[in-house]
């Protein structure tokens, strides 16, 4: 290879390089601006199918079409919260009538543990204040961890406590701005889907051929992608559901179906999940003195944790179309670059990629900078 062929080389990589560069930080800048216009994009994209379909098939005008689908996508969203809501609000409200009876077990289970004599746990201090009688210089080393271990448990208690309040008043405080992003995400779905073919018309002249393939792979492996993610999620709700049933039926609980649906909804939430409901439940059990509950409720939580953690990747694998493997570092490399949201987010981008793949966007960069050109391809 020939020196002017290696610096042509250099600079089209270069070249590729700076533009992947620029329209990272483009879309990085631009996206809180234009966030709600691309989800409504996206909404009106998906909805287009069944926006022509009733255009077509049941003769209904398009504004029609879109408002209708619409409003059956905002009413499924806005009844199924309404329903975990209500529900949440009957069992709390018939927790709160049989709350004072509860906080009378534990006052007396307190009572017999801390104050009582001649209790377990008064002869286990009595042991041990002898035994530190009797080795004086490893009681202070004792005294020193535990001051030590309880010195951190508290802060890190107090933290989490702080934590969740200041969360909680984050959220109260933005709600008006969600509701007004929900709004303009609404609206900007209903004009986009209104002016999707005129849209559509106008833009496919001036895209080139293989840049319009390219886009329409991608977008059909992104419709049947969500709606394979959304088919994985309630498949892992319905089996988080089912598990927690059938081990509350078990135990002989009330309401353990209600129960049930409330976790395996509180299951959708990302920062959520089960823990949130199971592990306090779990702890107040122990402190009550109810121990073989406490601990099957413990148990209950391992199990579903378990299982989820097992099925999860091959399940969205199988319906996003994806590799599991593949799948697995998606999972992981986005939860560890953005958190909890990179759980969704790493499978979106994976299937970006496996689409350009397919397209064969990275053959045609390759070709382009080993050759400065690009095959045409049938």
């Amino acid at each position: 290879m020939n020196r002017e062929a290696v610096i042509g080389i250099s600079l089209r990589a270069t070249l590729v390089t700076v533009l992947i560069v620029v329209t990272y930080f483009l879309i990085t800048l631009t996206f809180p601006l234009i966030y709600p216009f691309l989800i409504g994009w996206i909404i009106a994209m998906m909805a287009e199918p069944l926006v022509r379909w009733l255009e077509l098939r049941a003769r209904f005008p398009r504004w029609a079409g879109v408002s209708l689908t619409l409003i059956v996508l905002v009413g499924t969203l806005l009844s199924l919260i309404i329903f975990l809501v209500s529900r949440m609000v009957i069992e709390l409200t018939e927790l709160a009538e049989l709350l004072p009876n509860f906080l009378n077990q534990l006052n007396q289970y307190l009572l017999n543990t801390f104050v009582h004599e001649n209790n377990e746990l008064t002869r286990m201090i009595h042991t041990i204040q002898e035994y530190m009688q009797k080795n004086p210089e490893q009681s202070s080393e004792i005294i020193t961890s535990i001051r030590d271990n309880l010195g951190v448990i508290t802060n890190r208690g107090t933290q989490i406590i702080t934590n969740i309040l200041t969360g909680i008043g984050v959220f109260l405080g933005n709600l008006p701005y969600y509701a007004t992003v929900l709004i303009f995400i609404i609206l900007a779905s209903f004009f986009i889907g209104m002016d999707w073919p005129r849209l559509k018309r106008k833009t496919l002249p001036i895209i080139p051929d293989r840049i319009h393939k390219t886009y329409m792979l991608v977008i059909q492996d992104l419709r049947k992608a969500l709606f394979g993610f959304i088919r994985a999620q309630l498949t892992l709700v319905f089996i988080t559901g089912m598990i927690v049933w059938i081990g509350l039926t078990i135990a002989g609980v009330e309401y353990a179906l209600t129960l049930a649906l409330i976790i395996g909804g509180v299951d959708l939430l990302p920062y959520l999940g089960v823990g949130v409901v199971m592990v306090p439940w779990s702890g107040y059990l122990f402190l009550s003195g109810n121990i073989p509950f406490g601990l099957g409720i413990a148990i209950l939580y391992v199990v579903i944790v378990t299982v989820r953690q097992f099925i999860e990747p091959k399940l969205v694998a199988t319906n996003i179309g994806l590799d599991p493997l593949f799948t697995l570092v998606a999972l992981f490399v986005g939860l560890k670059l953005i958190g909890v949201f990179g759980l969704i987010l790493g499978p979106v981008a994976g299937i970006i990629l496996m689409a350009l793949h397919r397209a064969g966007v990275f053959v045609d960069l390759w070709s382009f900078i080993i050759n400065g050109s690009v095959k045409e391809r049938s």
